[in-house]
């Protein structure tokens, strides 16, 4: 598939099942700003080529062809294009549930909470790409095999990220993060459903309102309401798509009442929260 925006052209194949979404894209266009999200799913992206940054929790990335960065559920991040140079990936997002509970914490176990260990280099002779294409292949099968052939498969990608993460060192990210907002980002993700207030962060951090808007907001790319926002409303849509109902998610992910919580999901995600029953959209 070709896409053509402005001056640039997008070559993109991608695949879609109730419990994943992956794509293998070719890109030329060159962005100002980063395009930052937070979402439910697990992401892997393997990088080809391209001059890029990506953002992850205020920490920048500059990844070099054949590396792959891990970016679990609820991971506020984004990439920034940073040239016409040709930005080459395969990316895969998928839901846990496509992973057998018996192994599913064994098969996930490098996405530890907080690590930091997500981003490697010089991955290139660990199957990766083929991987990714035989994932792809599944689309041929009859659709009464597809869902089993791309759990079997994705499983496959895991164990070799898995087997990857157990004998390669991770990469540190670029760049020094201001030490207030890491450890204000550790603290937002480890009580993001408690009540949170600029004036208790400020306090807390010992550092005025005003001041630490600005200083997270250079470091994350959004403001502190917006990041807890983002953070409450895909782990609400993560505990709705395993078959809480919206207002217990609501509860469970720190909103107070449900209105506000409505509101905030309808406009983040552009639908209701009932909608939400299939895991990928």
């Amino acid at each position: 598939m070709f896409a053509e925006g402005g001056k640039g052209m997008t070559q993109r194949d991608e695949m879609r099942t109730k419990h994943i979404f992956m794509h293998h894209t070719v890109g030329d266009t060159s962005t100002q700003v980063f395009d930052l999200h937070c979402h439910s799913l697990y992401e892997v992206v393997y990088f080809e080529d391209g001059d890029v940054v990506y953002l992850i929790e205020g920490k920048e990335y500059r990844p070099k062809p054949y590396s792959v960065l891990l970016i679990g559920p609820n991971v506020f991040h984004g990439v920034k294009i940073m040239s016409t140079m040709p930005y080459k990936r395969y990316v895969l997002h998928f839901s846990d549930e496509l992973i057998p509970e018996s192994i599913r914490r064994e098969l996930l176990s490098f996405y530890g909470a907080n690590s930091g260990k997500i981003y490697y280099e010089n991955i290139g002779n660990f199957g990766l790409r083929d991987g990714y294409e035989s994932v792809f292949a599944c689309r041929s099968m009859p659709e009464d095999m597809r869902e089993m052939a791309v759990s079997v498969t994705v499983q496959n990608l895991l164990t070799k990220l898995l087997f990857m993460s157990k004998t390669v060192d991770n990469t540190a990210p670029k760049g020094n993060v201001n030490t207030a907002v890491a450890d204000m980002i550790i603290y937002l993700n480890e009580n993001i459903c408690s009540p949170i207030s600029l004036d208790f962060l400020a306090k807390k951090f010992y550092i005025s309102k005003h001041h630490l808007n600005k200083v997270f907001r250079k470091a994350t790319g959004t403001t502190v309401g917006k990041y807890i926002n983002y953070k409450r409303i895909t782990q609400a849509q993560q505990l709705i798509n395993k078959g809480y109902s919206a207002s217990r998610a609501a509860m469970e992910s720190g909103f107070g009442d449900y209105s506000s919580f409505y509101r905030a999901y309808t406009k983040l995600l552009g639908h209701v929260p009932s909608e939400d029953k299939s895991v990928i959209d």
